[in-house]
């Protein structure tokens, strides 16, 4: 017993000094003006930039994991400002955002966020940019509120084939681990070690190794190493953020362009297929020599259907306001 309870003294000694060391996320990746918008369960905080508009904002929605944030959208942000109102924001959990222990974080809760967010924050009927299970909380928003959404980029959204299903007992128990102070911390920081999370990008988000930075790795690790940055993702390991996304995607009645990169092993380009089965209406690019970040990796092109897609829309509805 004694030799146990100096075991777990000592992983969280190790577990504080991690955490105590990390550094600051970078946040000038994005340009623009830095704000908070005080939603019910917390700070939300955004980026606004970009020229007054009275079409539709532009906002970016980034997706789920250890250290994302709306930094991922740092090769689009203020290239795209120079011709939209663009909005990117942190979802609660992540980047610079509160993260609460006591959030009740699941779907439901980030489909209320992005509701909220338009309607009070970015205004108007927007165009939506998102990516993986944020790409899926959108196409909820956008079933259940189509008011709020003009059309959307979509980035490998999750919840067709897989992510969809909610946890059951072993989730619950998984998740309660995940939460235990010292080790479920121990768990997290292993899994979100500068290591894990260079290998990680190299091996799933990106073709192009060239691409895992020695920056990305740093912003990604800063920001997995927030105080309370390991509440959302142990609710994101347990299940409890996954969302179908099938029955919602098929009753979309907004353009819809899906992005896929041709080499994604994790979202792969077969649930895309899939998507379009369900909603014919829908239109698919697939990105070749790209994984699960062409917004990074092959940021020139994706910049490029945001303004095929979206400007012309965007100025036409300025028009009538």
């Amino acid at each position: 017993m004694l030799a146990g309870g100096a075991g777990v003294a000592a992983l969280a000694a190790l577990n504080a000094a991690i955490q105590r060391n990390a550094s600051d996320p970078d946040d000038s990746a994005l340009g623009g003006e830095a704000h908070f918008f005080r939603w019910k369960h917390g700070r939300v905080f955004y980026k606004i930039s970009g020229a007054e508009n009275p079409g539709q904002p532009l906002v970016f929605i980034h997706g789920v994991g250890a250290g994302t944030s709306s930094f991922m959208w740092r090769k689009n942000f203020d290239e795209l400002a120079k011709d939209f109102r663009v909005y990117a924001f942190d979802l609660l959990g992540f980047g610079f955002s509160d993260k609460p222990a006591v959030a009740p974080y699941s779907a439901d809760l980030y489909v209320e966020l992005i509701t909220d967010f338009i309607r009070e924050v970015s205004g108007y009927a927007a165009n939506v940019i998102a990516s993986s299970l944020g790409a899926a909380y959108a196409i909820r928003v956008a079933d259940e509120h189509p008011e709020l959404v003009n059309a959307m980029i979509l980035n490998g959204p999750t919840g067709s084939d897989s992510l969809n299903r909610r946890p059951g007992m072993a989730g619950a128990a998984f998740y309660g681990l995940l939460q235990s102070p010292v080790l479920g911390t121990s768990f997290y920081n292993v899994m979100a070690s500068e290591r894990s999370i260079r290998d990680y990008a190299r091996e799933n988000l990106f073709y192009d190794h060239r691409r895992v930075t020695d920056r990305l790795v740093a912003n990604l690790y800063a920001t997995s190493h927030q105080s309370g940055a390991q509440h959302a993702i142990a609710a994101f390991l347990a299940g409890y953020l996954n969302t179908d996304t099938r029955s919602p995607f098929s009753r979309l009645t907004q353009p819809v362009v899906l992005v896929w990169g041709k080499q994604d092993s994790t979202t792969p380009l077969e649930q895309a297929l899939s998507l379009v089965a369900l909603n014919p209406r829908a239109r698919l690019e697939v990105f070749d020599y790209c994984r699960m970040m062409p917004e990074q990796e092959q940021p020139e092109k994706f910049n490029s259907l945001v303004y095929a897609n979206f400007l012309a829309r965007s100025a036409a509805a300025g028009s009538e306001f």
